[in-house]
């Protein structure tokens, strides 16, 4: 199988792809809701989900799918408290089907609420 790499253009520096194609599969890596000055955003979860969903729309584009591709979505919040306004923020994004999920608390490594990494299907 050929597999095709998404140079990282979010994120310099570190050591990984936006995303692989790897047969009908997009893996997305896990993404933050980084602004231009390459922080993260302000604004709360609602922003940083938003922002993350705007990365991601170019990140498809660059691989011929859109959010129709979606198949899986992993979710790591930082409170437990945001779930109900990620959950607001992340229905504008899917209002018809909507991808698998697990949406899970755990502690981030950098300065963000939500960090996401998806999975896209493009076969028939």
């Amino acid at each position: 199988m050929t597999m095709t790499y998404i140079t990282n253009e979010s994120v310099e520096g570190l050591p990984l792809s936006d995303a692989v194609i790897a047969g009908d599969f997009i893996y997305v890596s896990g993404m933050c809701a980084f602004g231009d000055d390459g922080k993260i955003i302000s604004g709360g979860v609602a922003a940083e989900t938003r922002c993350i969903f705007k990365d991601l729309k170019r990140i498809l584009e660059r691989c011929n799918a859109s959010f129709d591709n979606i198949a899986k979505v992993n979710i790591h919040l930082v409170n437990e408290s945001d779930f109900d306004a990620f959950n607001i923020a992340y229905q504008e994004f899917f209002p018809g089907n909507k991808p698998a999920r697990i949406t899970v608390c755990s502690g981030m490594t950098i300065n963000a609420l939500i960090e996401m990494d998806f999975i896209a299907y493009t076969g028939k």
